[in-house]
């Protein structure tokens, strides 16, 4: 079994303070729960539950929480672990594991957000919380920061980073002050110069100059641009941004990779039960507008939404497997792989909920994938 350095290496906050080895490490019920509003992170560090998934680690074994990565890898998808170990192996190669020194973070600083991406929730943003509430029982506060100490207890405990994720939330909206004090800290301590950056954003803001000023600084900036579909099919899964403003916002950040050495873009599409189809057409786009080969991550929770949910995928194997991009031929394998077709009755169930209190039309949207849908009871 492969070796991840992650819990050595890497600490992950994510949008309501949850401290966790990765962003794709999925805790049990069971697992002791770390947040930095309220533990310190030398108490996460040293606690049982990180030792136990170092310990399955050593013993060649994935820990519980890795199953992302699992299946991912068993579909010859390229996970999170292995473009980790592809781009800090240098650093891996050096790395004493009784050091207790974290390399890489991964921070969201909040959950504030202007947009509810279908596949989300107001766990990581906050414009779902009305409606997360009304549809699903359930609430999540809006956390626009963690602590007043944060930044101090970070920078002291983690004095060898060489690279920070950020993504929210929006980035460009969760912990602003926060974020620029932390950039300003490095820039002032002369250590910018060795770290790189990585922001994951919905495209919907175009950051000011003051970002492009501080940035200016550092090694390396990656501008992750997250879409999950063009023109409608976009408007409809991230809800509620327009397609016209991400167009000029892609167009605006395509010119600034040209003009700046030390940035580059980068492109993340999530696959859900919603888009699965619709791959080929999100690869041909990018590629005409002069946007890299997009990243894809598929959908875990929540389960109704998985892109193996539909009942009969052969249509959509079949589809995917005539694409001339290699990446979506390799998801109809996946696809072939893979059933939650028990999950199906849910999502047609939460599909028809949220097409009511957004007033939103699958059916239209989708319409070649509209024909599998269950009834509205």
């Amino acid at each position: 079994m492969p070796f991840c350095h992650a819990p050595w290496t890497n600490l992950d906050i994510d949008s309501q303070g949850k401290i966790l080895p990765c962003c794709k490490y999925q805790p049990s019920s069971d697992d002791q729960e770390y947040n930095i509003r309220i533990h310190s992170l030398n108490e996460y560090s040293t606690s049982a539950f990180l030792n136990q998934i170092k310990q399955k680690f050593i013993q060649d074994q994935w820990p519980a929480g890795c199953v992302r990565c699992q299946i991912e890898e068993q579909n010859n998808i390229q996970s999170k672990r292995q473009l980790d170990h592809d781009r800090w192996q240098e650093h891996y190669s050096q790395y004493q594991l009784d050091s207790d020194q974290w390399l890489t973070a991964c921070i969201a600083f909040g959950n504030t957000c202007n947009l509810k991406c279908i596949t989300c929730s107001s766990h990581s943003s906050s414009r779902w919380r009305d409606e997360y509430r009304t549809i699903y029982g359930q609430d999540f506060q809006h956390v626009k920061f963690y602590r007043n100490d944060f930044i101090e207890i970070f920078v002291a405990q983690a004095p060898g980073i060489v690279h920070i994720d950020v993504h929210g939330g929006e980035p460009f909206l969760s912990g602003v002050d926060e974020q620029k004090k932390l950039l300003q800290h490095y820039v002032d301590s002369g250590r910018a110069a060795d770290i790189t950056l990585h922001y994951i954003t919905n495209v919907s803001i175009f950051p000011d100059e003051d970002w492009w000023q501080l940035w200016s600084n550092f090694r390396e900036v990656d501008l992750q641009l997250s879409i999950d579909g063009i023109e409608s099919r976009y408007e409809y899964i991230r809800y509620p941004a327009i397609w016209a403003v991400t167009l000029e916002n892609t167009q605006r950040y395509i010119q600034k990779e040209k003009q700046l050495a030390n940035v580059r873009l980068s492109v993340s599409h999530t696959v859900s039960a919603y888009n699965i189809f619709y791959l080929d057409e999100f690869f041909a786009w990018c590629a005409n507008v002069g946007l890299p080969k997009p990243w894809l991550g598929r959908v875990h929770g929540p389960a109704h939404m998985r892109p193996s949910v539909w009942p009969n995928t052969q249509y959509i194997i079949d589809h995917l497997f005539q694409s001339q991009y290699e990446d979506v031929r390799t998801w109809a394998g996946m696809i072939d792989n893979s059933d939650d077709s028990d999950q199906f009755e849910e999502f047609c169930k939460k599909l028809h909920q949220h097409d009511r209190y957004r007033g939103l039309d699958f059916v239209q949207t989708f319409p070649e994938m509209a024909h599998a849908l269950l009834p509205i009871e």
